[in-house]
């Protein structure tokens, strides 16, 4: 064997050693082309989303079974994952209710809050063909002598044009359109109770409770 051979199978050998970089795609959560809100109330604050701790992971995740998961080191979101859906379930209820009063926490409103909002995520994922949403989200409106309580919970699914991760990011981004319009569908028609120098801490007793449930499964 000639120098010239040893020399290239060697080179051919280090080549394949060599590992390749890894190509990432970003994906973001996106609020769409929502119409910008005009309106100065009901002034809302949405709190931090609860989410499982094994969806704050950077990686895509797929649900392969009901007992395993797969994240894909490839397809990695943009920013923490209940960050994104605070700021599209944002924007989304400014423009379905038409009120640029939505505050995000921790940021502070300068005025009290007509309503506060909760979210719990407890499904968000890929999995087969399919992407999927189980959420609930908490409405509290405290006024002088009432406490108002409303609970949405809501249950969808998409099916996936493709695998790709865009498809994915936009069809996981609707489930979050769809449950936003439940969620405001949730306190339409409820009066916003005039403001008081005072506001009642939620831990005391009130004259009256109304509470309601409203399950939306698809």
């Amino acid at each position: 064997m000639t120098r010239s051979l040893i020399l290239a199978v060697a080179i051919l050998t280090l080549l394949g050693c060599v590992p390749t970089s890894l190509q990432i795609q970003h994906l973001q959560l996106s609020a769409g082309q929502a119409p910008l809100a005009l309106g100065e109330s009901p002034v809302i604050v949405l709190d931090g989303i609860a989410i499982p701790d094994y969806l704050l992971r950077d990686e895509l995740l797929y649900r392969e079974s009901e007992f395993t998961v797969r994240y894909d080191p490839a397809r990695r979101w943009a920013e923490p994952l209940d960050l994104g859906i605070q700021r599209v379930l944002g924007r989304r209820l400014e423009s379905v209710l038409d009120t640029q009063r939505v505050i995000l926490f921790p940021d502070a409103s300068a005025n009290p809050a007509d309503w506060q909002l909760r979210v719990t995520i407890e499904e968000f994922e890929a999995t087969g063909s399919i992407v999927r949403i189980a959420a609930e989200g908490r409405w509290e409106q405290a006024s002088e002598d009432r406490l108002v309580r409303e609970s949405v919970v809501f249950e969808d699914s998409l099916t996936l044009a493709s695998n790709n991760g865009d498809d994915i990011a936009k069809a996981m981004s609707k489930l979050l359109w769809k449950f936003a319009d439940e969620l405001a569908a949730g306190i339409s028609g409820i009066a916003t109770p005039p403001a008081t120098d005072e506001q009642t801490d939620a831990d005391t007793d009130f004259k009256n409770v109304t509470e309601t449930i409203i399950e939306t499964t698809r």
